[in-house]
């Protein structure tokens, strides 16, 4: 808050410099942790995708896609797509964080009727405001990115489908040649009824568990990195949890290639074939 405080004193030309460093360097920041925490947990994504896909030949258990990916790739199918995943990531994430403050700002300036001054992710604020602001951030970045995301469901799925991209740019040329520009941007809406809302939600929900462990921890006892790791922890498990099924509907879409139908198609076929239906994955 004190650099805030501070940035209010400049002069316009010089806070315009100022906001534009910062996102800058939130952009950046983003993208570093967003590729380098990628990278780490791309075993995971992969066993994902394969246990989203419709005709998975391990079924849809986490053991059935391990077996699946480790006969066929070995150990190194489990990074597979994580150069589209860190190009996604990285641009998806730097243009979130660049976004977001700005979007904060511009909501609290219209919810204060102008008397805000500036905020950031870490501020305590209404919940509308939070929400708002994540959903609207990440439905930018996301819509920005759908190119690279299908891309990056693809390859993670190379171990079954047998499509083997040569990297994330052949793969692009590959889709548009074959599919259009609509393959691209095959599973759009889902995608955005999945990232919106759990933006929406983590933003809210990061807030509030953050200033509820200050209120009743003492700081000086707890780092305030542990804090922020509980909340970001419990902020994303319960995000992810609400917001899985868009993303299983997501992933079949984007392998089904031309044979594409549509969500209600997909929907219908996923509660027919798995009485569990969207949330199945989550819990196989």
């Amino acid at each position: 808050m004190a650099a805030l405080s501070a940035a209010a004193k400049l002069e316009p030309g010089d806070r315009a410099k100022w906001r534009w460093q910062k996102s800058a360097g939130s952009f950046m920041a983003g993208s570093g942790a967003g590729m380098i925490s990628t990278t780490i947990l791309q075993p995971f994504e992969v066993v994902k995708t394969h246990m989203q896909a419709r005709d998975c030949p391990g079924g849809h258990s986490i053991r059935g896609a391990v077996r699946v990916i480790s006969e066929r790739d070995g150990v190194t199918g489990f990074w597979r797509g994580t150069g589209a995943a860190c190009v996604r990531v990285g641009l998806g994430a730097g243009l979130y964080f660049a976004m977001l403050g700005p979007v904060l700002s511009t909501l609290q300036t219209i919810y204060t009727s102008g008397q805000s001054s500036g905020v950031s992710m870490h501020d305590k604020l209404p919940v509308a405001i939070t929400m708002s602001a994540g959903s609207l951030t990440r439905l930018l970045a996301s819509a920005m990115t759908c190119p690279i995301t299908v891309v990056k469901t693809r390859m993670e799925y190379a171990a079954a489908s047998g499509l083997n991209y040569t990297g994330t740019a052949s793969a692009l040329l590959a889709i548009k040649r074959t599919e259009g520009i609509s393959g691209l941007y095959s599973g759009m809406v889902p995608t955005l009824l999945r990232d919106a809302p759990y933006s929406g939600l983590y933003l809210m929900l990061y807030n509030r568990i953050r200033y509820s462990l200050k209120d009743h921890f003492d700081p000086n006892n707890i780092p305030h990195t542990y804090i922020n790791f509980v909340s970001g922890a419990l902020a994303g498990s319960s995000a992810t949890f609400f917001t899985h099924p868009p993303d299983v509907v997501r992933t079949r879409m984007q392998l089904e290639r031309s044979q594409s139908t549509g969500i209600v198609s997909t929907v219908r076929q996923i509660v027919q074939v798995r009485n569990r239906a969207a949330w199945g994955t989550i819990l196989a």
